[in-house]
């Protein structure tokens, strides 16, 4: 099997597969889907919302909003041996969000949000994001709890979108968008990675279940 870069820049990346059966380059577009880690708000804790928009309906605007996300340093919950209900310092990244609107209506962006733990590397992707609408006199105050996740658990997660397409010469195409998270490219090696890790792990099942079978034969 042979790989070669088509097209690349910082939000695309375009790879000619060559010798990879559909299954596999498929399996590869499913887990650059589904499977790969990337941050965003998954709790939200208010405090104040004196807003006309309801505690639920803000909370799913913010969760929304992807994370330029670090797998350097952080880890996903269901992996961290912290028994923290809220989370550490290795799964959790916390933001707060407060404004209020005093002599004139205000759009609260993305920008706004505080990071009070974590590192520099989580933030919105773009702080250009509107969130919500304040007139004068209404407050909002928010604790905002950024996990990593994966599009298998919510859409929310998603690093991008992955196409495959036939190439030439009988080759095939993958095109991934990133929407953010990661680079293009480190989002494709992180989902070969997966995928290597879970055909070692079903390697040893089926070894472990049927390895001995028919040797007394």
């Amino acid at each position: 099997m042979e790989a070669r870069v088509l097209r690349a820049d910082d939000k695309t990346l375009e790879i000619e597969l060559r010798g990879f059966p559909l299954s596999i380059a498929n399996a590869l577009r499913r887990h650059l889907i589904n499977e790969v880690p990337t941050m965003a708000v998954e709790e939200v804790m208010v405090i104040e919302n004196t807003s006309s928009v309801y505690n639920e309906v803000l909370a799913h605007r913010i969760s929304l909003i992807p994370f330029r996300t670090d797998l350097e340093n952080f880890v996903l919950p269901e992996e961290c041996d912290c028994g923290n209900r809220l989370g550490c310092e290795r799964c959790v990244v916390r933001f707060s969000l407060r404004a209020k609107a005093v002599s004139e209506v205000i759009t609260v962006y993305s920008r706004e949000m505080a990071r009070e733990t974590g590192t520099e590397v989580v933030e919105p992707v773009s702080g250009d994001f509107p969130i919500v609408k304040l007139a004068p006199g209404q407050t909002i105050e928010l604790e905002l709890y950024v996990r990593l996740g994966t599009g298998r658990k919510h859409a929310k997660w998603i690093p991008g979108i992955a196409t495959l397409y036939d190439g030439p010469d009988g080759s095939r195409v993958l095109y991934f968008e990133s929407f953010g998270f990661l680079p293009p490219a480190r989002a494709v090696i992180e989902a070969a990675k997966i995928f290597e890790k879970r055909a070692g792990e079903l390697e040893k099942v089926m070894l472990e279940a049927v390895g001995d079978v028919g040797k007394e034969t």
